[in-house]
């Protein structure tokens, strides 16, 4: 029964990531007409009047638009090209701007010795899984955040040469007081379950994760990227 009910689960998830990658190519193209059409209304619009603010909001707006699709279609694809930390760490970062914005977690980021490093592909999940712990939490909160993700050389002499990834959320209160605060738990058991088996480890301590990895290391063929 547990068998079947895996293979379920497997089946449903394989037709809505196919509906997804259609809806992300079938989405990019209006998009991208409203996108060119903003800017020729942009160009006729007179400088200082109403008509150019709402035009240069509405190209915000598509802008917004567009970074998300774009960023959704890389994981459902499987990120194919050059990859390395930042790119992996800007793409969820884009994707969960709006929920930074709305509950009001700053970031701060500074990957210095793993930047430029190639990253597997199951890491970039786990940064989107991370970041969803971090949104959950805030969401449960008053006040506001503080998120920081660092880059560490976890054993740069070694035939692997392990880096890793730190994530640590502070949460600062109404009266302005910082504290560390755990992300959420069931966030973390999922992250486990997601990496079985993969390159890239999780290890936790009370206020903070890492995500240790070994640089351009390819998943196996169970990491479900598209």
């Amino acid at each position: 029964m547990e068998s079947s009910a895996a293979n379920v689960e497997t089946a449903r998830l394989d037709v809505l990531l196919e509906a997804l990658e259609i809806f992300i190519h079938d989405l990019s193209n209006p998009l991208q007409s409203l996108i060119v059409l903003t800017e020729l209304a942009l160009d006729d619009a007179p400088a200082d009047s109403e008509d150019e603010q709402r035009c240069r909001q509405t190209l915000e707006a598509a802008d917004r638009m567009r970074n998300l699709v774009i960023g959704l279609a890389g994981y459902i694809r499987g990120n194919e090209g050059p990859r390395s930390a930042r790119h992996s760490v800007d793409r969820f970062v884009h994707i969960l701007s709006r929920r930074w914005e709305r509950h009001r977690v700053e970031l701060q980021i500074e990957l210095g010795p793993v930047e430029q490093r190639p990253t597997p592909p199951l890491l970039d999940l786990a940064l989107l899984n991370l970041g969803l712990a971090a949104v959950s939490t805030a969401s449960d909160l008053a006040g506001s955040f503080l998120l920081t993700i660092r880059g560490q050389a976890v054993d740069p002499d070694g035939p692997e040469q392990r880096c890793a990834l730190e994530f640590s959320l502070a949460h600062r209160d109404p009266d302005g007081k910082s504290s560390p605060v755990a992300v959420s738990a069931a966030h973390l058991d999922r992250c486990d379950i997601l990496l079985v088996g993969s390159t890239v480890r999780v290890r936790r301590a009370e206020d903070r994760v890492w995500l240790e990895f070994v640089p351009g290391v390819a998943q196996p063929d169970g990491a479900r990227g598209r």
